[in-house]
């Protein structure tokens, strides 16, 4: 029997809820930036709307954390559709009536969605223990396979429909998937409420007091890992969205582009999990990174649209090794900690934070430091993590060898 054979079932589900989580994000990725051209009142705000998506999302997600931790997952889970719901909503009116105003809330309404969503990889592994825990988070971010297929899909086929603005039904689409989302939910497996006694409350409220003490270094860096690489994933993935859009191509190749990334983001999955069980999480991540200095090395070499694809690629492979194996890492980290969920919303704060500095800076940059600024400033900003992760790496050797209270 092989190792994915072996999940629970009820993984699967996580799975087909995480690709509709991903086709959504996909679309927005698609279309946001185009749409943020065509309605804004100036294009440096082209991606604003994009951008408050993810602050919205940096501000729903510790919430979120809070409303799944006291009401559990699914209604953490069903919050998020319906605020997807309003999203496409609100979207097409935006379109429709050619409202920037409009374009920003719906996209703040899908941050929402998305800080939501994003559990759905914690959710999936809360009853797993040890590497099935890494297998199974491997698999529902897997889902980003079905999105990469069914996003530009949808994007494409949904962008010029007689009687209908440019890209309106795209966000009417949104609707419809929530609805499909919404199904699924009811499906996912109850969690087991479990009756504690009034000793083991107050040994938990006195475990939450001092839940600083629990973190580790490896926590830090795991986190820090998947921040800085959904941070700088998205700030390349959009400028390269409008670096096709000032060379002339046409959108249908643009979505071609966005196609290969998305495949190469999420293929990977079936392969890093069993790298990390291999190599170790933290070796796939220095592997992650390695890519992501090939993607801005290619980026500040070529100049044509076949380099912008490969660098897409490149950069959807070091996308996948280095926040596959942060959110595993979290996970495993985590594992046995009283105050885990506590930690995952902090932790998914930070990387929230990180991803909507990624997706509103964009146009700022292109238009000051430009295409081959950015990928430098990339480079740099890669390098400075690699220097963050040796560092506690060593502060957790040191931790070891010298645990706390020890004479």
């Amino acid at each position: 029997m092989s190792k994915i054979s072996a999940l629970p079932k009820y993984i699967y589900l996580y799975f087909l809820c995480q690709s509709l989580n991903l086709t959504v994000t996909v679309i927005s990725v698609t279309v946001a930036a185009t749409v943020g051209l065509m309605i804004a009142p100036d294009q440096s705000w082209a991606t604003l709307p994009y951008g408050m998506q993810f602050l919205f999302m940096l501000l729903a997600t510790y919430p979120a954390s809070v409303l799944m931790e006291k009401k559990g997952r699914k209604v953490g889970f069903i919050v998020g559709a319906l605020g997807l719901i309003g999203s496409g909503m609100v979207g097409f009116s935006a379109v429709m009536t050619d409202s920037f105003l409009l374009l920003i809330i719906a996209h703040s309404l899908l941050g929402c969605f998305m800080a939501c969503a994003n559990y759905y990889r914690f959710a999936a592994v809360d009853n797993l223990i040890g590497k099935t825990k890494t297998r199974a988070v491997s698999l529902v971010i897997a889902g980003g396979l079905v999105a990469a297929v069914l996003g530009p899909f949808i994007a494409s086929s949904f962008r010029d429909i007689g009687g209908f603005p440019l890209f309106a039904l795209c966000y009417l689409a949104l609707v419809m998937l929530a609805g499909v989302n919404l199904i699924l939910i009811v499906f996912l497996p109850n969690e087991v409420e479990k009756k504690i006694t009034k000793q083991e409350k107050e040994k938990r409220d006195l475990v939450d007091q001092h839940w600083l003490k629990n973190v580790s270094p490896l926590f830090l860096l795991a986190v820090v890992t998947a921040a800085f690489s959904y941070g700088i994933m998205n700030l390349i993935m959009v400028q390269s969205s409008l670096q096709m859009h000032h060379l002339g191509i046409h959108f249908d190749h643009s979505a071609m582009a966005i196609q290969w990334h998305v495949v190469a983001m999420f293929a990977p999955s079936f392969l890093s999990g069993y790298l990390i069980s291999r190599l170790g999480h933290q070796k796939v991540i220095f592997i992650g990174l390695a890519f992501f200095l090939a993607t801005f090395i290619i980026n500040i070499v070529g100049t044509s649209y076949s380099s912008i694809v490969l660098s897409l690629i490149f950069l959807g492979v070091a996308w996948n090794f280095t926040y596959v194996s942060g959110s595993a890492y979290i996970a495993v980290i985590l594992e046995g900690n009283k105050s885990a969920k506590k930690l995952q919303g902090i932790g998914d704060t930070g990387i929230a934070l990180f991803a909507m500095l990624g997706a509103m800076t964009p146009a700022l940059l292109m238009s000051t430091i430009g295409w081959a600024g950015t990928n430098f400033l990339s480079i740099g900003l890669i390098l400075f993590c690699l220097v963050l992760l040796i560092l506690f790496i060593i502060l957790h050797k040191r931790n070891a060898l010298n645990p706390v209270g020890a004479s």
